[in-house]
């Protein structure tokens, strides 16, 4: 009886630390770290969060770009931080990619980071140059078949999403560009602008802007069916290129081994502000398709990924730079 007794007292002081822990947290400042550039479909993510979570637990959420290697770098700094639930990554779809090509003894993203939330989705566009000589598919592919390894596709970096769907179209299309690979988003929207390359892929929702004001011309959606959210443009599927497919989710991912309260809390909160009203509307005009998910729910969605990317980067012998 005695035995039996302390075993109930002890379950009571466990269940009751795990809550106190989970009601303690935060009680200092959270930092949300994104791996790419301001703008982008995640560091707006991270950035609306971060300041629904501050109004609502009186802690700070600074957001903290750290560019590099397709993703990786941020991720792997997350992911070498204490687990305690105070720096958290916001990442997209890349780091079941970046998981394959940059795996090291010291950093190995399937293991040392765990799913979060996913917050939501997004697609990307190809645009080109204002003044380039081709402004449907059609012409493009016909430019790129006469003059095999000419045209030039900037991306944000080997191994990034861009960069698979660019293997990927080449592929489908049977041509074959000159691939020129930037250090994040804006430095090859900025190129492209000027005309030292000659197109990209750019989430649809960082793009339009840039396509509205006429600094680049939008060619096709790479989807197998239009976006709702630009309608007018049309996608890869519908020209008769298929497989074609940029849909990326943008979420949250924590250093592995964070306490399961902590990990909780956060995920009540992120999912609670995700379906604000406000914060919902702004991200859909944005061109995003909020849908939170569960821990569980982002774990097999990355390791469907992480199968099916692995494939393509081995068959196209793609090669972290």
């Amino acid at each position: 009886m005695k035995r039996v007794l302390l075993l109930a007292l002890f379950c009571l002081s466990a269940a009751l630390g795990t809550s106190a822990r989970a009601i303690d947290y935060p009680t200092k400042s959270i930092r949300f770290v994104v791996p790419f550039s301001p703008g982008t479909g995640m560091d707006r993510i991270a950035r609306q969060v971060g300041e629904e979570l501050r109004a609502n637990w009186g802690q700070t959420v600074t957001v903290e770009n750290r560019l590099g290697a397709a993703g990786h770098i941020g991720a792997q700094m997350v992911a070498q931080t204490p687990p305690d639930g105070y720096v958290v990554l916001v990442t997209a779809s890349n780091i079941s990619i970046t998981a394959t090509m940059f795996r090291s003894s010291s950093f190995d993203a399937m293991k040392d980071l765990m799913p979060l939330a996913i917050a939501a989705y997004g697609d990307s566009t190809l645009v080109a140059n204002p003044n380039a000589k081709f402004s449907t598919l059609p012409e493009m592919i016909a430019m790129a078949k006469a003059n095999p390894g000419k045209l030039t596709f900037a991306t944000p970096g080997t191994g990034s999403p861009q960069h698979i769907a660019m293997s990927l179209f080449e592929q489908a299309a049977g041509i074959q560009f000159l691939h020129i690979p930037y250090k994040g988003t804006a430095p090859a929207i900025t190129d492209t602008i000027g005309g030292q390359v000659d197109m990209t892929f750019v989430a649809t929702h960082t793009v339009m802007p840039y396509v509205k004001s006429g600094q680049l011309k939008a060619i096709a959606v790479a989807a197998e069916k239009r976006n709702p959210f630009v309608s007018e443009i049309p996608s890869f599927g519908e020209l008769g290129v298929n497989g074609v497919s940029t849909q990326a989710w943008y979420g949250f991912m924590l250093p592995r081994g964070t306490p399961s309260d902590v990990v909780a809390k956060l995920h009540d909160g992120i999912v609670a502000a995700l379906e604000k009203p406000g914060i919902k509307d702004d991200l859909k005009k944005f061109g995003l398709d909020v849908r939170p998910s569960t821990p569980e729910e982002m774990a097999r969605v990355i390791h469907d990924e992480y199968t099916r990317y692995g494939a393509i980067i081995k068959r196209n012998n793609i090669i972290a730079e």
